[in-house]
């Protein structure tokens, strides 16, 4: 089986580790992690020691408190667990391996087996914008369905044409507003801020339609961006403030769950191919149990974390007039079609709440 046949755990499948994965399957990889427990290891000690281990690197642009980190660690755990300790894992956080670009680039060309990135993505597969169109989702439950269903199956096709596997969907949380200048009540408190966005065209045009103004900054240069003030303030879960501690550089933190942040764990198709039929099923596993453990886990953290900024002195708004959010980014979606597929878009609503 190569990669255009063995990723996906299926809607119309009882057990996604279970049986030979058809090509249909790689495209709705991703939520079913459920049997993941009842997976045992594939070789027996003995037998793993007589045959020779396969070596994954992984890296990310984050420091060790976020959660692709925590994705990744819980991977290397169950990957190396039910292998019997014939797939080990090495992670690289930190942009150790570069930023977001560098990573996917290395996962793409093969020096890397596996890398975590989001809107790096974009740069190659610019559909995947659509998980960033703000206020998409109704609902987490809503979003988790689309993923594995036909707008996942969809976005894993592109991601595959472009060279890269969607190995894992990590939720990173609802996104709020920070800033060092006011507290931000509705969006008009928006105007005149100087806010950083990732480098994508989604979230430049939903932050300009905010009317504040826009630059550019990779995640792992963010901190020092807000320090020295070439940013006023940005948008981030606050899981993500309270684990790349921007509450030391930012003042003001507001509520507004404009955007679930949607990020990827990526494969090399190659790589990929070059695992045995069983390899594969413990691989798949692994991401599916990784991606059910993260997203347990940013739900958990999302709700602790403003409590957490509080104390440590920023200033916390839970209840922002977020429909004045809702109303000024409505327009976006329709405003830019190539960033938004109007397909994509009818699929993702369509998805029961």
């Amino acid at each position: 089986m190569d990669s255009s046949q063995c990723f996906g755990f299926g809607r119309r499948t009882a057990n996604p580790v279970a049986g030979t994965a058809t090509r249909r399957d790689i495209l709705r990889f991703a939520g079913a992690s459920a049997a993941v427990a009842a997976l045992s290891p594939f070789v027996s000690g003995v037998a793993a020691a007589q045959a020779g281990v396969k070596r994954i690197r992984l890296a990310h642009p984050a420091p060790t408190a976020h959660g692709w980190h925590l994705w990744a660690e819980q991977f290397k755990k169950t990957l190396e667990d039910k292998s019997g300790g014939k797939m080990q894992v090495q992670i690289f956080p930190n942009a150790q391996m570069g930023n977001e670009r560098d990573t996917a680039q290395a996962v793409r060309l093969g020096s890397l087996e596996m890398g975590a990135i989001g809107v790096g993505l974009m740069n190659w597969v610019p559909e995947m914008s659509i998980t960033d169109a703000p206020f998409l989702w109704k609902s987490r439950a809503q979003s988790y369905r689309a993923i594995a269903g036909a707008f996942g199956d969809d976005l894993r096709k592109r991601a595959l044409d472009k060279g890269f596997i969607l190995s894992g969907w990590t939720d990173l949380g609802f996104r709020c507003m920070t800033n060092n200048k006011v507290p931000i009540n509705s969006v008009k408190d928006m105007q005149n801020l100087k806010m950083r966005v990732p480098n994508s065209k989604a979230y430049i045009a939903m932050m300009q339609a905010t009317g504040a103004s826009t630059v550019a900054v990779d995640l792992s240069e963010l901190y020092l961006a807000l320090r020295q003030g070439v940013a006023d303030g940005q948008d981030t879960p606050p899981s993500v403030v309270k684990s790349n501690k921007y509450y030391e550089v930012q003042k003001y933190v507001s509520k507004t769950d404009h955007i679930l942040t949607t990020a990827y764990t990526v494969t090399n198709p190659k790589f990929f191919d070059s695992l045995s039929a069983d390899e594969k099923k413990v691989f798949l596993a692994a991401c599916a149990d990784a991606d059910d453990y993260l997203r347990q886990y940013t739900q958990k953290d999302e709700a602790e974390a403003y409590g957490f900024l509080k104390s440590q002195g920023m200033q916390v708004n839970l209840e922002p007039d977020v429909e004045s959010f809702r109303v000024a980014c409505a327009p976006v979606i329709e405003k830019f079609p190539d960033l938004f597929l109007p397909e994509l878009v009818k699929m993702a609503r369509a998805t029961p709440a």
